[in-house]
Formats: C-alpha cells, structure tokens, sequence
C-alpha cells in the first residue's frame, strides 16, 4: 500500500503563498522537490496546476477541481482528494504519493497522511495562503538535514512521519 506524503515548503510563520506563487525562490528546494517527487504521482488543486504552466514531467500529474470543464494537458482532472488518491493508487506501482498543495488540498490531505516532507523556511514572510501547525502528539520529526544558506536564506529540509500514537 503507497503511503500518501506531503511536499510542502513553508515559512517561520507557515506562509506557502503569495498571490498564487511561492514568495521566495530556493533552486536547493526546488532540486529537493523534483529529487523526491520524481517517478510518483502527485496530487495538487487546480490553482496550483494552473500555478505550474505546465505538467512536472516524470510524473504521474494529478489535479483536484469540482470545474468538470477544467482542462490541462498532461494532466488528469478529478473532482476530489479521495478520488484522486484511488486514481494515484490504481494506476502507479510506486510506493509514494505525493499531496503538493495548495492551501486546502493540505488541510484536507493532512489527516490522511503518512509522512511530511517540510522544507522549513528560517524566516518569516507575507502570505495569504498558509500550513497547518503539526500537532506534536501526531507528529514525530525523524530527520532534519540543515541546508546552506541562499539568497540570505536559512532552510532545513525535515522529515516527519505521523506518531505510532496516533488514531488514523
């Protein structure tokens, strides 16, 4: 059974977004991003497919929109999270999916999950699209690798995986 995982990137303050784009550009966490996510489907909404321009290649691409006229190339459109997850399951042989946002695709990914790959941002920023606070009792940091800093930009790279505590 695939584990369903989280890719996400976000500020001191949990900020992901800024008026549909990421507000800083990290080339360490975009390398780790496509590192991680390559071969395996991933999951997003429709505003962060639109977001991308394109489809990521090497990638089984997976978009969430209730719009059943919603068009993308290289892209399959499904109307939930939970029919995207059976499409990922059914049609990959890989032993991860991967949730890549938007905002409310995690709040609604976030209880199903398995593991967070969190790129942890030292700094704060404005946003209007926002994470959500792991809850320490769910949640168990298994690896926390520090990267070197860019663009004046400290960042780690941190694993979580949901507690052995946990009710899901």
């Amino acid at each position: 059974m695939p584990k369903i995982c989280i890719i996400v990137a976000y500020s001191r303050n949990h900020v992901i977004g800024l008026d549909g784009d990421m507000p800083w550009r990290l080339k360490g966490d975009l390398a780790y991003f496509k590192k991680t996510t390559m071969g395996c489907p991933i999951i997003m909404g429709r505003k962060t497919r639109d977001s991308l321009g394109r489809p990521l290649p090497g990638r089984l691409n997976i978009a969430i929109t209730r719009d059943t006229t919603y068009k993308a190339e290289g892209t399959e459109t499904l109307p939930s999270l939970e029919d995207a997850l059976k499409f990922a399951k059914k049609h990959s042989e890989t032993r991860d999916i991967f949730i890549i946002g938007g905002g409310q695709i995690y709040k609604q990914a976030l209880p199903l999950a398995d593991r967070v790959y969190a790129t942890e941002i030292q700094h704060e920023f404005k946003g209007d699209t926002f994470f959500p606070q792991l809850d320490g009792s769910e949640w168990i940091e298994i690896s926390r690798d520090p990267q070197l800093e860019e663009n004046g930009i400290s960042y780690d790279f941190v694993v979580y995986e949901k507690g052995v505590n946990s009710e899901t």
